[in-house]
Parts: structure tokens; C-alpha cells; sequence
């Protein structure tokens, strides 16, 4: 997987969200690799609370006998299972009305699912409890939870919440390679009805640094790298501060006009000695300088105002950090309203032949 410092006020948020997107992928490569090649997608019953996924099953395997949590992605066994659960709904007396949706995941992460809800269910969450204490401080975890509470209970959104605010609590305590499990929930009556959410996460061992190895690197050296990293032989391998480390990389390279580099961080555990070396490819790529400034929506005069305050000028070796400091000088000195921010679409262009970056901005 290679990152890339594509735009400068996004290319942090990008390789940080790819690192951690590598080490959780990278953990359940197989389970991955194994759902690629299958032709079924797997069944998430995503807010049956009064049932256990054992009853659900058993219910489902009355008409689909060999049901095994899967189902094909298209056919008669999405009708059958939904006839089924809403058999189930009606033996609680509940409102029997089943939905379904097929999801397919990200971009980032293909994930067929069909997905069955019972539609009428308006169960809010109370609390969440964790499975795995110990491994991460459970203020810091209960915390990155809260954006569950008093919301509606499903178990797609409480795993997307552990994959992306969760699991960084554990990798910020040296759990690189944690893996989270599919959240359930239950109705608790100290609650009044409303359900608990158990979050699953396999912590795994808990790193420390051992070291990075560099390669490819010709314009910063291996120490001056080692540096910006930051890191230190023996302290936890905290992810959060791995993650800032190879920011800084990235934004020293973009600052020297080296917009298009790209790391390729390969991780080496160490399960016995709980530790991790961290080697990392570096493809600096070619230096680019700044090419054109168009600005769009403004005024012949506003425009001209704004060219004249950007300080890059063509033939300049391109500072991949510059464009998101000057927008931000910008609103610091209140020269862009705060509610006209929103309305601001940047974008670089970078041209492989000149090596040139375009800069255009659009005022909506």
C-alpha cells in the first residue's frame, strides 16, 4: 500500500487514515482475502436485540436448512431469511416489518453485507461496556463511546465506530494490532428497555519500538528522518505518535516541493519480544514547482487582490504545505467570513511532464 502527499491540508488526515486502515486490514487480511473469493456475503441482523444471533439461526435454517450466516447476493434466500425473521418478530409480539439492504463497503474497504433491520424498532442506546479490560484506559475508551449514547442502536454503526475512533485508542496504547469484533447489543431494564452495546476487541500484544529502517531516502537522511519520527527504543509503539511522526515526514518532503512522495511503511512484529521495527520505503519521486494560481468566483478585483497576497510564484519549488497555512492566515485574519469557509473548494494539480502544480481555488 503506498501513501501519498497528494493535497496539503488533507494529506495528513489521508496517511493517517490509511496507516491505521493498513494495520487493522493487515490483521484480518485473511478473513478479507476469504470474502473476496466467496460468492455469498455474510447476514448482520443489525438491531434484533431480543434475540441472540444462535436464535436467529436457528429460526432462519426452519426454511434454509444449510444456512450458515451467509447468503448469496442475489436469489430467493434474502426473501426467505426476511420472511423468516419477521416470523421471529411475531412469536414476541412485535411489529414485524423487516428491511433490507445490501451494503458493499467503502472504497477503502469492500464489504458486501446484506444488512436486515427490524424496521419499527426505536431502541436508543444507554451504555456501552467493554470486553477487554485492561488493555486501554476505559475513561479514554468510554469517551471515544459517547457518540453512541442516546442514539439508535445498530450494530453497523457501533462497528464503524470502533474501527474508526475505538480501535485508534488501543494503537495509541501499543495495540497495533488490534482487531475489533461485530458489537452486539441487548436490552437492559435498569435502562428502561434501552439496549447495551458490548464492544469486542482482540487487543493483541501490546508493542514497544524497536526501530525504523529507511529506504530509498537520498534527499533527508536516515537520522534527520529518525528525528522527525520521533520515536524512541523501548517507549510504547503508540500509534498515535507513529502517525505523527510520518506526518511530519511527509510535510518536511512536501515543504521541499516533493509532492508526490510516497511511503510505504511495512511493519515487522516481534509477538515474543513485543516489539516492532518499522521498516519504511521512501519514493521521494520528482521535485515540482509551482505552476499557475487560478482563483474562481471572485470579483477581476477581489481576485487579483487574493493573487497578490499568494507569495508562491511560478517557477517557485512548490511548497505542498503552503496552500492549507495561507487559507488558514486567511480566516486567523478574518479575511474570509467563517461561514464562507465551507463555500472554499481548493484543489492542486500536479503535472508529471513539467513537474508543475496548479494551484485553483473556488469561491462558491
Amino acid at each position: 500500500m503506498q501513501y501519498r502527499n497528494r493535497f496539503p491540508d488533507f494529506s495528513r488526515l489521508l496517511f493517517l487514515g490509511a496507516w491505521i486502515l493498513f494495520l487493522v486490514v493487515a490483521a484480518r487480511s485473511p478473513i478479507a482475502t476469504g470474502l473476496a473469493r466467496q460468492q455469498n456475503a455474510p447476514c448482520v441482523f443489525d438491531n434484533f436485540v431480543w434475540f441472540k444471533d444462535p436464535e436467529i439461526i436457528t429460526e432462519i435454517r426452519k426454511d434454509l436448512p444449510s444456512f450458515d450466516g451467509t447468503a448469496p447476493e442475489s436469489g430467493e434466500s434474502v426473501r426467505i431469511i426476511m420472511s423468516a425473521l419477521e416470523r421471529l418478530l411475531k412469536t414476541r409480539k412485535l411489529a414485524s416489518e423487516v428491511g433490507y439492504n445490501l451494503s458493499i463497503g467503502t472504497e477503502f474497504q469492500p464489504r458486501p453485507e446484506h444488512v436486515f433491520t427490524a424496521s419499527a424498532a426505536r431502541l436508543n442506546v444507554c451504555k456501552v461496556v467493554f470486553g477487554s479490560p485492561g488493555a486501554a484506559p476505559e475513561p479514554e475508551l468510554q469517551q471515544t463511546a459517547r457518540a453512541l449514547i442516546n442514539k439508535p442502536f445498530s450494530r453497523i454503526g457501533a462497528r464503524e465506530q470502533t474501527e474508526t475512533a475505538i480501535i485508534p485508542v488501543y494503537r495509541k496504547h501499543g495495540h497495533l494490532r488490534a482487531v475489533p469484533r461485530m458489537p452486539a447489543g441487548e436490552l437492559d431494564p435498569a435502562c428502561k428497555n434501552a439496549v447495551v452495546v458490548k464492544i469486542a476487541v482482540d487487543p493483541g500484544v501490546a508493542y514497544v519500538w524497536e526501530r525504523a529502517v529507511w529506504s530509498g531516502a537520498r534527499l533527508i537522511p536516515a537520522q534527520q528522518l529518525d528525528q522527525m519520527l520521533a520515536m524512541r527504543a523501548g517507549e510504547v509503539a503508540s500509534g498515535q505518535k507513529i502517525d505523527a511522526g510520518l506526518g511530519a515526514v511527509i510535510r518536511s518532503y512536501g515543504k521541499q516541493g516533493y509532492a508526490g512522495m510516497q511511503l510505504q511503511p511495512a511493519p515487522e512484529f516481534n509477538d515474543a519480544g513485543r516489539r516492532i521495527t518499522l521498516n519504511i520505503l521512501v519514493n521521494e519521486g520528482p521535485q515540482y514547482r509551482m505552476g499557475a494560481l487560478n482563483v474562481a468566483g471572485l470579483s477581476d478585483a477581489s481576485a487579483a487582490m487574493f493573487k497578490e497576497l499568494w507569495r508562491l510564484k511560478p517557477g517557485d519549488v512548490y511548497d505542498a504545505t503552503y496552500l492549507g497555512e495561507f487559507l488558514k492566515r486567511l480566516m486567523d485574519a478574518g479575511g474570509i467570513p467563517a461561514d464562507q469557509v465551507a463555500r472554499i473548494k481548493p484543489a492542486v494539480k500536479p503535472d508529471p511532464q513539467k513537474r508543475t502544480v496548479d494551484v485553483v481555488i473556488q469561491f462558491n
